[in-house]
């Protein structure tokens, strides 16, 4: 009983301890000045990134950034050290959308790096429509929702649509966005100025953070802003479920990306000839690979005449994209024995596999992140 006893008496001593988490490990509460300060970085580093696309909207998206930290700076006042959740609920509204444009940038800022100019102008398009949008909306709530950011089902941050036949699922993430107690957000889309798509989601699942979404062909989906307004609705004590203020999220649709890819492969062979082995150079095999969709494999099987005993191969390819442009890699070479695998512009890549004498081009593994 003693030991029991002492065991009880040392758990309830120790109980706080193992409940708290360790110093630093709690996040401190969002202020509105915590929020004009990463608008100011995310406008330097959007400035940064305007100069490498100097033809894409990201200049006049950085400017709408420092003068909506102007405007909230002048809104919050002596209000800007507090925490946001308790201020006044209008400006507590303006700081939640602007916060909500910070993270969509971050996310533009991280999910672009790396991709073709056409992919990252159509994303910058989208950022500039949702910066326009979620700042200038108007309403606010006890609970204000808003949506900080798209992301497909494995959690990338999403800014552009392919118009493509197949299913489409993502999400909507953000805070009150649902309250159980109530019926189911109502989402519907609409253009940029504001016509009724054609093409609607349907609400898969839906959380007070995250609403789960699926188009049901892409398809149908007219190349230029998709905006997905949510209407949602919560308990209000004696007035039963209150209409909440719309909360708005933006998407890019753009056509499937236009690529041909040609190539060159050359063989080296060894050829008997005078009581010695004499190595040839064959004459480069050229040709184009079938229509690359971007989201499935392409291949083409490749005829050696006169290469017995081949060597080693080498190759080279030309990436041709929908606006004339082109890029090119290669020449790279391997024994014969070994394959070869070079990373395409456009997120492909393009293998030889000489055990098969067949090319195959494939989307690469760093294909372009906000683009779906």
């Amino acid at each position: 009983m003693r030991v029991a006893r002492l065991g009880a008496i040392l758990f309830w001593l120790l109980a706080p301890s193992l409940g708290t988490p360790a110093a630093g490990q709690i996040a401190p509460r969002l202020t509105g000045a915590t929020v004009i300060d990463q608008l100011q970085t995310a406008q330097r580093d959007l400035a940064v990134r305007a100069a490498g696309l100097p033809h894409s909207s990201l200049g006049a998206t950085s400017q709408r950034l420092a003068s909506l930290a102007d405007a909230l700076r002048k809104t919050l006042g002596s209000d800007a050290a507090k925490p946001i959740e308790i201020i006044a609920a209008d400006a507590r509204a303006n700081a939640y959308r602007a916060y909500a444009v910070v993270q969509r940038t971050q996310a533009y800022l991280e999910a672009s790096k790396g991709c073709l100019d056409a992919d990252a102008n159509a994303m910058a398009d989208a950022l500039a429509t949702t910066v326009e949008l979620v700042a200038g909306g108007t309403g606010s709530a006890k609970l204000q929702p808003v949506i900080n950011g798209v992301e497909t089902p494995d959690h990338r941050p999403l800014f552009v649509l392919r118009s493509s036949g197949k299913d489409t699922a993502f999400a909507l993430v953000g805070a009150n966005l649902f309250d159980a107690q109530c019926e189911d957000p109502v989402v519907t889309a609409t253009d940029g100025q504001g016509q009724r798509q054609n093409v609607q989601p349907s609400v898969t699942g839906v959380l007070p953070n995250r609403i789960e979404l699926t188009l049901a062909d892409a398809s149908q989906l007219q190349s230029g802003s998709y905006v997905l307004h949510v209407m949602s609705r919560r308990k209000a004590f004696l007035v039963g479920c209150a209409v909440q203020p719309e909360a708005v999220a933006t998407l890019q649709v753009a056509a499937p990306a236009k690529m041909s890819v040609s190539y060159a492969l050359t063989a080296t062979c060894s050829t008997p000839g005078g009581g010695q082995v004499v190595e040839q150079v064959l004459p480069a095999i050229t040709g184009t690979m079938p229509e690359v969709s971007g989201s499935g494999t392409v291949s083409q099987r490749i005829a050696l005449q006169g290469c017995a005993e081949p060597v080693s191969y080498s190759i080279s390819a030309k990436v041709t994209f929908g606006d004339g442009h082109n890029a090119s890699v290669g020449p790279i070479s391997q024994i014969a024995s070994a394959g070869i695998t070079a990373g395409l512009p456009g997120g492909l890549s393009l293998s030889w596999d000489p055990s098969v004498r067949a090319l195959f081009v494939r989307p690469a593994a760093s294909s372009c992140k906000g683009v779906y």
